[in-house]
């Protein structure tokens, strides 16, 4: 498992499917749920996606920029 190749598949999930939880990102990539947290929280460290604040279940949303307007559908 290539980090750098694993690293652009998860941004482009973010592209397609807006803010993500990362149990979906696993399932989009067929990864586990612990790998992916660790190649979310790099990417986030890296500031190439974004955290945020409001949790689903517990779980934040990860997204690119310019999704922000996309995190107010889970609001409702």
């Amino acid at each position: 498992m290539d980090p750098v190749e694993t690293h652009e598949k998860i941004i482009n999930v973010l592209r397609e499917k807006g803010p993500s939880l990362p149990v979906n990102i696993a399932k989009a990539l067929q990864i586990s749920s612990l790998f992916i947290s660790a190649f979310l929280s790099e990417l986030t460290n890296q500031k190439r996606i974004n955290v945020s604040s409001l949790k689903v279940g517990g779980s934040p949303l990860y997204y690119v920029n310019g999704q922000e307007d996309k995190l107010e559908d889970y609001y409702k």
